[in-house]
């Protein structure tokens, strides 16, 4: 009973949030929430708890932006004294108050910002508070012994609360979380064995408790089970079955319920062995495997916002991070033909490449710049789910609706035009666009979508791999069922449970918190899949229905009826527990994830047949990168593993420079970016015009145009091209001539007799806020509606100026 949600924070809702903070409170509270910055939950009753980690308000703009979101802040990069961490706790009063404490020291009838951050986390994440059972001073008391066992605690650093030691990592990048969660650490488990049971575990790790208190035995095995050698020694020693039990299950993500145990017993043929009980005794012994208490809470399954009595057995923290535990492949040879008789070929290779992903992002956005946005009420009538027909549907289901950030047909279909690129992968960069905030919605007397003006930069410049990292870490965290809306493609049907108004009967959030998870689990078993090696597709595959037959579908299961399922046809539902099914469905999301968003992060390689079916993947380097933080060696911008291409860029019949988007062509594009206008994408290469108001306003600002001159004669030389030998000629010449004359056409001009009764003149009107530029003392260039303010006011105080106006 002790681990029963109060009601105050079952009903709590983010309207709530907004009235306790405030709407700036709570909009920055969101925005931490949002960016992972709310680490260490805890629930005790009904007090929440946590750490909000924060960039210092003084990380000035060189070394970062602290308005703008980072993902995960621990682990990001930032230095440790640009941090700053608050611990906060609010506790629900019996009428319904709350009662804050926070290390800010905020004092105002309302909430600050990051105790709205924490309830937004519990609104949106209740899965990562640990639930605390409320103890005298952090004591837990053995049930079988009248020693007192404290667990030791952790020393307390000298730094002060605004900032935070920041974990070790790769350089400055995170990586992939293999374990989400933490379920329970050794000193918990420990503490809630018996005396007896605990000499018992000791002799297996070869300490001699006889003599030692509980204490001392808890202290001992601690510092014991700290090292990994201990942890893998003890393995070592374990059979073969009981061996594999232990790897599935800290494949399955270290937590698991009874039932899913079984499974996983069943599936992997260990019943031939020995019996389950057996092995798990065999495992709890060595303290290898820990069954949870019914009247202690731990937290459930990692990702899964399921009851805490689910997960019924785990793996401690310590010893799943000591297993070295890498998922079986089956090897796949690229040379050898598939297939049989004279129909076997050799497979088509498609290698990955991540810069190609930010290169054609680049084509997409500048392809999108200034494109009219869809309206809401479009974008509604689009996701409605009627029949063909026009009729609501008479067995109580419709299809799936469209997620909110699926790109609108037309749109996909304009950009088809473009750039010969698959809708599939279309739609994802766009989606990533939106994401990044690099594509953005102008609000104006008509909403048009926008590219940030240093998109290049981001995508293409010399610190690409930090745009790609953030890009990938923000995706992994999205919230969204693209991918399985997406597969009502392949030609199966995904239906959903209506309401009497014909709504989807779902609960908020729960096809992207469905989808997102599924994403992580198969994300995270890839990061444990040895790297640079053509593995077999179809095997693994059936080692993922071996491991989580219902990864896609697992909340489904715990409902008498499910709020949405996957059919082949009307009536015929398809079930993840068989295999035919599940290749249909869970493998087939498996294989687009491989085939789509994993294969455009550069992440593995493809070998596919004659029809486009998966044969065999293989990691790249880039896994590394994006999965554990290891950067690797990316060619240099002014080089290419091929050797220059000729020619860079040509001229286009209208006269623009076409450049196409890579990486090695970034000196060449901030070169010209400098001195001419952006014009969008033509050709699947990047447009750009040399106009005379561009290059005036990069002399102006003081840029020697001699580096432009440089880069065109250098390929004019190269290249016998017409145009280009013109439009060097050209710009010579406009270069050659400026500040020389200067043609003003359709402005204003004011002229005074002499110095005097300018100064008169700007004394008694409003002179100064019409001009826009002083070509003599005695003579203004005037703003177009500036000359009729001024010669209103001239006329107020009787003077009647000389007007020489062309006809």
């Amino acid at each position: 009973m002790d681990d029963i949600v109060p009601g105050a924070l079952q009903r709590l809702r983010e309207a709530d949030i907004v009235g306790l903070a405030g709407l700036a409170s709570a909009s920055l509270g969101q925005e931490y929430c949002r960016s992972r910055y709310v680490s260490a939950n805890k629930r005790q009753g009904k007090r929440l708890s946590g750490s909000v980690t924060i960039p210092d308000v003084s990380f000035n703009v060189e070394q970062g932006d602290p308005d703008q979101p980072k993902g995960n802040i621990e682990g990001s990069g930032i230095p440790s004294d640009t941090l700053q961490r608050f611990e906060v706790a609010v506790e629900v009063l019996d009428r319904g108050g709350y009662q804050v404490v926070c290390t800010c020291g905020h004092q105002a009838p309302l909430i600050c910002a990051h105790a709205a951050a924490l309830l937004y986390q519990w609104v949106n994440r209740p899965y990562t508070f640990l639930s605390v059972l409320p103890t005298s001073e952090g004591a837990i008391s053995s049930s079988d012994s009248s020693d007192e066992v404290v667990l030791p605690m952790p020393k307390k650093s000298a730094e002060p609360v605004g900032s935070v030691q920041l974990p070790q990592t790769h350089g400055r990048y995170t990586s992939l979380p293999s374990r989400p969660l933490t379920v329970s650490t050794i000193g918990e488990t420990l503490a809630q064995l018996g005396l007896s049971e605990l000499r018992a575990t000791a002799r297996e790790y070869g300490v001699v408790g006889n003599g030692l208190g509980k204490q001392q035995l808890v202290e001992t095995m601690i510092e014991l089970l700290s090292q990994p050698e201990a942890v893998r020694r003890v393995v070592g020693t374990l059979e073969k079955p009981q061996r594999q039990l232990l790897a599935a299950l800290a494949l399955a993500g270290g937590s698991v319920n009874d039932e899913d145990l079984r499974g996983l017993f069943e599936r992997f043929s260990l019943a031939n062995a020995g019996t389950l009980q057996d092995m798990l005794a065999v495992l709890q012994t060595k303290l290898l495997i820990v069954r949870t208490s019914l009247n202690h809470s731990l937290t459930p399954r990692p990702n899964l916002s399921l009851s805490p009595l689910d997960s019924s057995w785990y793996i401690p923290q310590e010893i799943y991070e000591a297993l070295p535990v890498a998922v079986p492949v089956t090897p796949f040879s690229v040379g050898v033909p598939y297939g049989k008789g004279k129909h076997a070929t050799l497979p088509t290779l498609h290698l990955a490449n991540a810069q190609t992903l930010l290169a054609d992002m680049l084509l997409v956005a500048r392809a999108l710049d200034g494109s009219a946005a869809e309206p809401q009420e479009r974008r509604a009538l689009r996701n409605s789910s009627l029949t063909p027909s026009g009729r609501l549907p008479v067995d109580g289901s419709l299809s799936l609706p469209a997620p909110e950030d699926q790109p609108a047909a037309l749109l996909i279909d304009s950009l088809q035009d473009q750039l010969s690129r698959s809708p599939a992968f279309l739609r994802f960069a766009v989606r990533l666009l939106r994401m990044a905030n690099i594509l953005y919605k102008e609000e104006t007397w008509q909403t048009n979508l926008r590219i940030l003006p240093n998109a290049s930069e981001l995508l293409l410049g010399p610190s690409f791999h930090d745009a790609l990292h953030e890009l990938f870490t923000q995706w992994l965290g999205q919230s969204s069922y693209a991918e399985l809306f997406e597969l009502a493609e392949t030609g199966i049907r995904i239906r959903c449970r209506s309401t009497p108004l014909n709504q989807p009967a779902l609960r908020r959030g729960e096809l992207e918190q469905e989808n997102s998870e599924a994403r992580q689990e198969l994300l995270q078993l890839l990061a444990r899949v040895p790297p640079g090696e053509w593995i077999n597709f179809s095997a693994f595959a059936r080692f993922i229905y071996r491991l989580h037959p219902t990864f896609l579908q697992h909340r489904q299961r715990l409902f008498p009826a499910p709020h949405w399922w996957v059919e082949q046809e009307e009536g015929h539902l398809l079930q993840p527990g068989q295999l035919a099914d599940w290749l249909r469905v869970e493998g087939r999301y498996l294989a687009q994830l491989l085939q789509g968003p994993l294969h455009w992060w550069g992440i593995c390689d493809l070998a596919s047949g004659q029809e486009g079916q998966l044969l065999a993947f293989r990691l790249t380097p880039m896994a590394n990168f994006l999965f554990h933080g290891f950067l690797p060696d990316f060619p240099p911008a002014s080089t290419s593993p091929d050797g220059p291409e000729q020619p860079v860029f040509h001229v286009s019949p209208r006269g623009d420079l076409l450049l196409p988007s890579k990486a090695l062509n970034w000196p060449l594009i901030t070169v010209i970016e400098q001195f001419a206008e952006s014009t969008g994408m033509e050709q699947e290469q990047l447009s750009y015009r040399l106009t005379p108001h561009s290059l005036s306003e990069a002399i102006s600002q003081g840029r020697d145009p001699r580096e432009l001159l440089a880069l065109l004669e250098r390929s004019a030389s190269q290249d016998e091209d017409a145009m280009l030998r013109e439009l060097l000629t050209s710009l010579e010449r406009r270069i050659a001539q400026y500040g020389r004359v200067r043609i003003y056409t359709d402005v204003a001009l004011v002229q005074t007799a002499d110095i005097a009764v300018m100064q008169q003149l700007t004394a008694l009107t409003s002179l100064d806020e019409q001009t826009i530029r002083a070509l003599h003392p005695t003579l203004l260039l005037l703003k177009k509606q500036g000359a009729e303010r001024l010669l209103e006011e001239l006329k107020r105080r009787g003077q009647v100026p000389l007007l020489h106006e062309e006809v």
